[in-house]
């Protein structure tokens, strides 16, 4: 039976976008800020989402190619799709206006941190629910990799947290 990519080409193309936009938050936030130290945190932080996206770029554009091999004719659910780009568009990192004004209202690294934590949550649901749906062996075993990548930052991100509530 042929295996659909739909799904994961539609998952992936949303995922490159919350990685571009967690990328953006952090070189936004690390502008606003003036401890260097901060700077420097939030700037690799910016650079892992980098490396996330461009890890998802590269598998979009495999499973584009081999497109052909695989069933065209799947009827994706409409309201799975509906699900995701609620998902993504109400929470991880906001759309570039929302985070201007997210930018904006930032006082501190805490704030950042925090917005940081939900965002970590919130992908960590979203790759969570990936790896159930993916068809795509290359993209599940992706998913699986960056969640454990999320869970790592969220973990970090707490720490930082701590770190710089006292």
């Amino acid at each position: 039976m042929a295996q659909s990519t739909f799904n994961d080409l539609e998952a992936l193309r949303i995922s490159i976008n919350i990685e571009k936009r967690g990328e953006r938050f952090y070189k936004a936030a690390a502008q606003k800020l003036d401890d260097p130290d901060v700077k420097d945190m939030l700037n690799e932080l910016a650079v892992q989402e980098s490396e996330h996206a461009e890890t998802f770029r590269m598998l979009y554009d495999q499973a584009l190619e081999n497109k052909e091999y695989f069933d065209d004719s799947y009827l994706f659910d409409p309201d799975v799709s509906a699900y995701f780009y609620a998902m993504v568009e109400s929470t991880i990192f906001p759309n570039e206006k929302e985070q201007d004004e997210v930018i904006d209202r930032i006082q501190n690294v805490k704030d950042v941190l925090k917005i940081g934590i939900q965002a970590e949550k919130e992908s960590i649901l979203f790759y969570t629910e990936m790896v159930i749906y993916s068809k795509y062996v290359e993209a599940k075993d992706a998913f699986r990799k960056l969640l454990q990548e999320e869970k790592s930052h969220l973990i970090n991100l707490q720490g930082l947290l701590a770190k710089y509530k006292d």
